[in-house]
């Protein structure tokens, strides 16, 4: 008969039997008094041992059965209990934070990466579950023997490289998401004390971010060239498609009509966001249908 022993350290955040769920879920051939492998385990403070005994007739097939279901349920355990663990403990290596709100907002960042519904974080999720799969099977094959958490610091490097990499991810995601506030705060501080300079811009909105700016008869507005703080935000915080904001700061409209089909897109947020009560929507008017039929005349090439 074959033995396997297995040793998990508890933290607190599971219990035995969530782990033996974990075990003992993940396929037929393991689980309590069974009769291909016989499962037993004990608890000593923080951790827990557990040994799974092969019987049965055909012991090499049998053997190979179980191994699978162990490293299957092992790496699911590791996804779904231990992973957001891990990439705390990366966070606290590797990065500093000047407040506990700071702290929490880039964990709940990479927790959204890790745990996301999103199609590419479901794909990173399923990647990372078949490498772990795949090291342990090859583990179990010549050892009897397994220290999850030793196996996890030191044969999962690929692993643990793709967790820093997420980690990364989010810090560099939170950095950009805190940079973008601080810089829409300053356009709002702005346009709140700059005089009006023109009684009414229509903003005419194609898709994505192009855009026309016109004048109260609906005739073209010739922009001038953005300067002082203006230029200088430009120059070196606003991207080229984020340029009509700079445009409109510019002519400093007292009222801005964006006229859009796409009301939820990010630029029109943004726009409404610095401009205030200033700024308005319009989905369909007269004038603005004409403009969206021959948008789209354009785009299907007709």
């Amino acid at each position: 008969m074959d033995f396997f022993s297995l040793r998990v350290g508890m933290d607190g955040t599971f219990s035995a039997e969530k782990f033996l769920d974990y075990i003992c879920s993940a396929g037929r051939s393991v689980h309590k008094d069974g009769a291909g492998a016989n499962l037993r385990y004990s608890v000593t403070g923080n951790t827990l041992t557990m040994t799974v005994q092969v019987s049965g007739r055909d012991t090499a097939k049998q053997k190979q059965s179980i191994i699978d279901d162990l490293a299957l349920g092992m790496a699911s355990f590791i996804i779904d209990v231990h992973e957001t663990r891990l990439a705390v403990n990366i966070v606290s290596k590797r990065y500093s934070f000047s407040s506990r709100e700071e702290r929490l907002s880039v964990e709940q960042s990479f927790r959204n990466l890790l745990t996301g519904s999103e199609e590419g974080d479901i794909a990173a999720r399923r990647r990372r579950m078949r490498g772990i799969v795949s090291a342990l099977g090859e583990y179990l094959q010549d050892h009897d023997y397994l220290d999850l958490d030793g196996f996890i610091s030191f044969r999962l490097a690929d692993y643990m490289d793709e967790l820093r990499e997420t980690v990364d991810m989010a810090v560099e995601e939170y950095l950009l998401d805190r940079q973008y506030e601080e810089f829409i705060h300053l356009l709002q501080y702005f346009v709140h004390f700059q005089e009006p300079l023109t009684p009414l811009i229509h903003l005419m909105h194609k898709e994505d971010r192009e855009f026309s700016i016109l004048n109260e008869q609906f005739a073209k507005i010739s922009t001038p060239p953005p300067g002082g703080v203006i230029a200088k935000i430009a120059d070196q915080e606003m991207e080229m498609e984020d340029m009509v904001v700079s445009s409109l700061i510019s002519l400093s409209p007292d009222r801005i009509i964006i006229h859009t089909l796409h009301p939820d897109a990010q630029i029109i947020a943004t726009i409404r966001r610095i401009f205030g009560d200033r700024a308005e929507l319009c989905l369909g008017c007269p004038h603005c249908r004409p403009f969206h039929q021959e948008a789209r005349r354009r785009d299907q090439g007709t």
